[in-house]
């Protein structure tokens, strides 16, 4: 009763706090304007204001093109398609992108149990060891990490005040460098202004099924300070999301026994709707006109998220048909995220060419203490309930990151010369640094199935676990018009890359002498591009590309005595100090086509990928712990298309799908000598999930003079599992053959509401059918019969205000 009535109490509060948050937008918002004309104030995105579909300026070229003139496969998210459908973060954005997977790892220890633990792959490139696979850029910064550790995680900006994000799909090593291996995602910031003045408000209150209330609330304004001198934006933010899940006691009410799923017995709800998180962000940046042909913009961008527990859930504990979900740890899962991204940008129009330099320093101090409570009683005592005296155990983890780049860029201004062209200097220090501390409840010595404990209970201490990153790189990229039709384009990065890393582990798991390492070599990747693409007329694009990327190698930490078991069924004694660098090539054909005077548009593109020596971690499910190797070759091969149309004014129409087949070429033992089970065969996947297929239809109603009228659909489909991961394989020796296959999820969402001027007021529901699809069924150990599972987010219904100036 007193947990219901504490939900009800919150909720209420909520509920009046999201509504009070919309109410003061919507009435500030005509005060905050009347300085400016609004004679002079453009629509919002309106597209029944034309028959014609808007064209979209990118820089994924490093230079301003247009999307449907740029030869290469690029999906781009302006800031009005960002609010028309709702997107709110990374899930959603790489939800409705073809031929990119996002998945939540937070589950088991693999993860770190915080639900922040991600992994992105573009096109089937996928990787959970070393550097990413995708690089991640705000503006022209990379802030994507290192998969060090459990505890090493990426970070995504949220999606508030954006002018719009890019995915590049394919290797984009030449201009990208060694973190774009499979592709990028750029979040771009809107500039100050020296001339214009713009606001941007968002308001949105929400609640889901048998959850709490979500809401938010954010500004954003641009102004020059001085007209054609100083120009000015700031901006800030708020988002709670409401939890979904209850943590509940539980007991073993047989514990002298076996352990069983139906031992388990509730005690009573502990907390209700745990799994709520809020993000905060904070930009500034001013504009300097220090000559006629020079800006100086300096900026500082601040963003911290706190996860008040995981989205995990146990599927024998709740009821997914009814929206119930359950968690029986013994603690929560807290995270807290800060990041902050200073930046300075010089831009000077030199006549002959265009320079611009980009000075940036990321920092990041994000740290979570994770229930191992489960993970310590199923792997020492074979009992997920109990622990090594009653209390509960706990990992405090760690990851700090500090990434200095300078970016030097120059390109060519005359866009009517034959030859068109970029060319920089990129240099970088990027440090991180991740620590891990596993404490038992004990606080004196024990001793657990023979493992004596350390006094204090420290059963494992890491720190550091370093890795620095120093890389010096010249790149450059050429267009030359052999006709007026046909472009030949050449690329090249050449780099030097530095890479140390320093280790330091002791505690029970290791056993009786501590575990130190370092490493340090330097590599020199050279990364080509070559490209022809045919224009026959402003309407038609074609193209062919073949292109190299490549990512640095790395360090291992060791294992422990209690992996011994594990790696000798590979045929190891130890995990291999270092893995090497990998390398692809990748080879796309393209077409880009408008038809009916602009409103139909086609972008389509077929490849085919060559990955050797390729990283990946091989996780030990019968100790719980992982190793980064190299897996050999892979290949990934498919398709992706995007069809936009405006079949009548009123109506707009999208249809995406992306096909990916990617999978491993050859088996591969972790030992030099090939003896025992191997880490990967054959035929296993990376991309378990081949296909998906997002549907989008908007129809405004006519017939309004003041106010235009809307409803949308947003339909997105994935395909289920198709052959078995390297984990789920029992040919290999780390497999673990209780983890399922993926199933097909369909999802289904609506939004009406009416624009007006620079307004735009809808209701929505998300999940409209409120499926529950099995994203992630796992446990801690191979031994165990306790699952973890993962789903979405129930029906959630709620109200959207934006105001765009």
């Amino acid at each position: 009763m007193g947990a219901a009535e504490n939900t009800g109490a919150r909720g209420a509060g909520g509920y009046a706090l999201g509504a009070v948050a919309l109410a003061v937008s919507l009435a500030l918002i005509p005060d905050i304007a009347c300085g400016s004309d609004p004679a002079a104030a453009p629509t919002s995105a309106d597209p029944a204001n034309s028959s014609a579909l808007p064209e979209i300026v990118i820089t994924a070229q490093r230079r301003e093109t247009l999307l449907k003139d740029t030869p290469a496969s690029v999906e781009a998210f302006t800031g009005d398609r960002l609010d028309a459908q709702g997107i709110r973060g990374i899930d959603d954005l790489t939800r409705l992108t073809p031929g990119v997977t996002f998945q939540r790892n937070g589950v088991t220890a693999t993860g770190n149990y915080n639900d922040e633990n991600s992994d992105i792959a573009i096109r089937g490139i996928d990787s959970s060891a070393g550097a990413s696979t995708t690089a991640i850029y705000i503006d022209d910064t990379p802030i994507q990490t290192r998969h060090l550790s459990f505890g090493t995680l990426n970070a995504f900006p949220a999606l508030f005040d954006l002018d719009r994000v890019e995915i590049l799909r394919g290797p984009q090593g030449t201009l990208f460098g060694s973190g774009a291996e499979g592709g990028a995602v750029r979040f771009l910031q809107p500039a100050p202004s020296l001339t214009t003045r713009s606001e941007y408000f968002r308001s949105e209150v929400a609640t889901t099924k048998n959850g709490a209330v979500s809401y938010e609330g954010g500004a954003a304004v641009g102004l020059p300070l001085l007209a054609d001198k100083i120009g000015l934006r700031l901006s800030a933010s708020y988002r709670e999301d409401g939890g979904y899940i209850d943590r509940v006691g539980v007991i073993d009410t047989n514990p002298g026994a076996p352990f069983q799923l139906s031992h388990l017995q509730t005690t009573g709800t502990t907390a209700s709707n745990v799994n709520s998180q809020e993000t905060v962000t904070l930009r500034a940046a001013l504009k300097f006109a220090v000559s006629g042909n020079t800006t100086v913009t300096p900026s500082v961008y601040f963003q911290r998220l706190r996860l008040n527990d995981t989205s995990a859930y146990w599927p024998y504990l709740s009821n997914p048909d009814d929206s119930v979900f359950v968690s029986g740890n013994a603690r929560p899962n807290t995270s807290v995220d800060p990041f902050t991204l200073y930046a300075v940008k010089v831009e000077s129009d030199l006549g002959w060419a265009r320079l611009t330099s980009n000075t940036s320093y990321f920092t990041r101090d994000q740290s979570a203490v994770s229930d191992y409570t489960q993970f310590m009683g199923t792997l020492l005592l074979g009992n997920p309930t109990v622990s090594a005296s009653g209390g509960t155990s706990t990992a405090s983890f760690t990851d700090v990151q500090y990434n200095a780049v300078e970016e030097i860029k120059l390109q060519s201004n005359d866009a009517n010369a034959p030859l068109s062209w970029v060319a920089g200097l990129y240099l970088s220090h990027q440090h991180e640094n991740t620590t891990e501390d596993i404490l038992a409840p004990s606080s004196e010595t024990s001793v657990l199935s023979g493992i004596p404990l350390t006094p204090g209970g420290n059963v494992y201490h890491q720190d550091p676990y370093l890795d620095v990153d120093k890389q010096v790189a010249l790149f450059g990229q050429g267009d030359y018009a052999l006709t007026q039709t046909v472009k030949l384009t050449l690329g090249l990065r050449v780099a030097s890359i530095n890479t140390a890393g320093q280790e330091y582990y002791a505690g029970t798991f290791v056993g009786p002498y501590p575990g130190t390492g370092a490493a340090s070599f330097t590599e020199h990747p050279v990364t080509p591009k070559f490209g022809v693409s045919w224009q026959p007329d402003a309407n038609d694009l074609f193209y062919a590309i073949a292109a190299k990327g490549y990512r640095v190698g790395g360090i291992n930490a060791g294992l422990g005595q209690l992996c011994a078991a594990n790696l000798a069924t590979l045929g190891l004694t130890s995990a291999p100090a270092t893995y090497q660098s990998d390398s692809l090539w990748s080879y796309e054909l393209g077409a880009k086509n408008t038809l009916w005077d602009h409103r139909l548009q086609i972008d389509s593109s077929a490849y085919y990928i060559d990955w050797s020596n390729i990283q990946q971690n091989v996780y030990l499910p019968g100790c719980g712990l992982q190793f980064a190797a190299n897996l050999g070759k892979a290949t990934s091969k498919g398709m992706d298309i995007s069809v936009n149309a405006r079949p009548f004014n009123d109506v707009l129409l999208t249809v995406e799908a992306g096909y990916t087949d990617a999978r491993y070429s050859r088996t591969v033992h972790a030992g030099t000598t090939g003896a025992g089970a191997p880490i990967v065969t054959g035929g296993d996947v990376l991309a378990p999930t081949p296909w998906n297929l997002n549907i989008s239809g908007e129809y405004h109603v006519p017939g309004f003079d003041l106010v235009s009228p809307y409803v949308r659909g947003d339909y997105q489909l994935t395909s289920g599992q198709r052959g078995q991961l390297p984990s789920q394989d029992l040919n290999n020796g780390s497999s673990d053959p209780a983890i399922p296959n993926l199933p097909a999820t369909r999802d289904f969402s609506l939004r009406a509401g009416a624009r007006w001027d620079a307004w735009d007021v809808s209701g929505f529901v998300n999940n409209v059918f409120d499926a529950q699809p099995l994203l992630v069924h796992s446990h801690d150990v191979s031994s165990s019969p306790l699952f973890f599972d993962r789903t979405w987010r129930p029906r959630t219904i709620g109200l959207t205000g934006t105001y765009r100036f």
